[in-house]
């Protein structure tokens, strides 16, 4: 199996995969980068099985790569997309998509939160969209045990929503020059 590189993992992604047992397994096989919100906010808690996520040993080692965007930078990525959006994306996957917009390398993005994948739809980039049943299918580790919003029939639905958004003139700002 390859290691999937340029991989941007969203904070339910993170924590399913610690409830799963499989986050060292995953690390170990991929090019893991987690947004500092994600990464100092939004998993700093026990996971379903009252087992503490801590993401340090893994920062520590480099062997997941942390980045931010400035948040001038955000606010400008969020200034994109009306109400029907921004009342759904949270700070993480703002400061995610953001920096998957910015990148010059093709990242892919893993949520199990529709407006990511919404989002991905709606500006065209639909194919930098994962879902974590993929992710673990292309490393070799079985995926049978996903609720819904982690499987490629959930990445595949919103994606087109947000296809179908755009082209009805909606979620983003009709003054935005989106992509």
């Amino acid at each position: 199996m390859s290691r999937l590189k340029l991989l941007i993992l969203d904070a339910c992604v993170v924590i399913q995969l610690h409830e799963l047992g499989r986050w060292q397994q995953v690390v170990d096989q991929c090019d893991i980068h987690l947004s500092e919100i994600v990464a100092r906010r939004e998993v700093k808690f026990d996971d379903a099985n009252g087992t503490r996520i801590d993401l340090e040993p893994a920062i520590l080692s480099k062997a997941i790569t942390l980045f931010s965007v400035e948040a001038l930078k955000v606010e400008a990525f969020r200034s994109r997309f009306d109400d029907s959006y921004l009342g759904v994306l949270d700070d993480g996957e703002a400061e995610s998509l953001a920096y998957l917009f910015d990148a010059k390398s093709d990242f892919l993005i893993s949520s199990a939160d529709k407006i990511v994948y919404r989002v991905l739809g709606n500006l065209h980039r639909g194919d930098q969209g994962i879902s974590l049943e993929e992710i673990l299918n292309k490393i070799g580790l079985t995926a049978s045990q996903l609720p819904p919003q982690y499987r490629l029939e959930f990445r595949e639905r919103w994606t087109q929503v947000g296809f179908d958004e755009r082209l009805k003139g909606l979620g983003f700002k009709s003054d935005s020059a989106a992509d």
